[in-house]
């Protein structure tokens, strides 16, 4: 009777989300707990050759069918409840007491036979109903898979129906605890993947958003001056630019809203170098996006973009100078450097970042005086 088994499959709310296996073991599952109703061929053959008047035949024969088919129904209408604690749906509850019931009428007509049902009331209670229900379930059957043998002075003959029950008692608990073990694991493994799908919205709109906000920003405050200046055909030209940043702002909202991730590294370098220009910072690169495997570049121009936005923000830099080589890219700046003694959300996002792709991403001192931020990544795209 180990249809417990198909429950550690079935055992799931149907408020979750399934992948195709589980929704075919929650619309069928019932279908292996069916395979062990053959069992009840050994009552069948009991009343079939023993010395039963014809009426005790037939009305055996009846209730063993009753009892298959409420068997079965249950299993499918309630296999969802495996492993979650049972249902307390009133159903159950009923067809339980009339699986009971049968039992109950058959122990006086077949006398010990009637223990070869004791593991179907089991599994139904342990499987489909409350702790309550079950341990009531237990504790009856166990006193009457001792009780009845001696009131029918064959306690000898019975020894396998009573092992065969205390056995299959102890695996069902087993399985009903490793169900819910599972099922507590997979809640856990959701909550986790929910937390991460979170962290990756909150950097896509730091890195995506974020940066494209300071743009707007400084774009603003240099059309402002050049307003000052008098200059009003530049500081147009330099609404017009902020114009179009929002427009990529908005695109880049879109962007994260649909968990994509469109950025090209090419791209990318241009509106860095152009992003530099504007802010009158010499921007030199060594080396071209092909020296970063495909699968990666979505990536490398994320934390680019994020390095170049903090020197913008926070470095007073006049030179960026961009590396890309076979399985290191590094950016280093001529600005004020690490000024802060513990990483801010924006290095923190780089290097959970490059953890995504199997990188690292190292921030330190630079060479020219300023920052220098490190991505190692292995050349062909693997795991560094």
């Amino acid at each position: 009777m180990s249809h417990g088994v198909s429950g550690a499959t079935a055992a799931t709310d149907p408020a979750c989300d399934l992948d195709d296996d589980q929704k075919f073991w929650d619309r069928r599952g019932w279908l292996v707990a069916g395979v062990w109703v053959i069992f009840l061929v050994f009552p069948v053959l009991d009343l079939l050759f023993e010395d039963y008047a014809l009426p005790t035949r037939i009305i055996g024969l009846a209730l063993i069918v009753l009892f298959a088919a409420i068997y079965l129904q249950s299993y499918s209408r309630f296999s969802w409840a495996v492993g979650q604690g049972g249902t307390t749906a009133r159903r159950a509850q009923v067809n339980f007491v009339v699986l009971c019931a049968i039992v109950a009428l058959g122990i006086p007509v077949i006398g010990l036979t009637t223990m070869g049902l004791f593991p179907f009331i089991t599994s139904f209670a342990v499987f489909l109903l409350s702790r309550r229900w079950t341990i009531g379930a237990y504790c009856t059957v166990l006193v009457l898979s001792f009780a009845l043998p001696i009131i029918f002075g064959q306690f000898m003959d019975a020894i396998f129906l009573i092992g065969l029950n205390l056995v299959l008692m102890v695996v069902y608990a087993i399985t009903v605890a490793a169900i819910q073990r599972s099922a507590a694991a997979e809640k856990i493994r959701s909550d986790y993947l929910l937390v991460a799908e979170q962290e990756r919205v909150a950097r896509d709109v730091h890195d995506g958003i974020g940066h494209s906000l300071t743009a707007l920003n400084l774009k603003a405050q240099l059309a402002l001056r050049l307003m000052d200046q008098q200059q009003y055909a530049q500081a147009r030209g330099e609404l017009e630019q902020l114009s179009a940043l929002a427009v990529d702002a908005l695109d880049s909202v879109r962007t994260t809203v649909h968990g994509l991730s469109r950025q090209d590294l090419a791209a990318e370098l241009a509106e860095l170098r152009q992003a530099c220009t504007d802010n009158s910072l010499d921007f030199s690169v060594a080396g071209t996006a092909d020296h970063v495997p495909v699968q990666l570049r979505s990536h490398v121009a994320w934390i680019l973009r994020e390095a170049v936005t903090n020197v913008l923000r926070h470095a007073h830099a006049s030179t960026i100078v961009l590396q890309l080589e076979p399985g290191k890219v590094s950016i280093d700046d001529d600005g004020d450097g690490l000024q802060a003694s513990t990483p801010g959300h924006g290095i923190r996002g780089m290097q959970e970042r490059a953890k995504q792709f199997g990188a690292s991403c190292t921030v330190g001192a630079s060479r020219l005086g300023g920052t220098s931020v490190q991505i190692a990544f292995d050349a062909k795209g693997n795991a560094a």
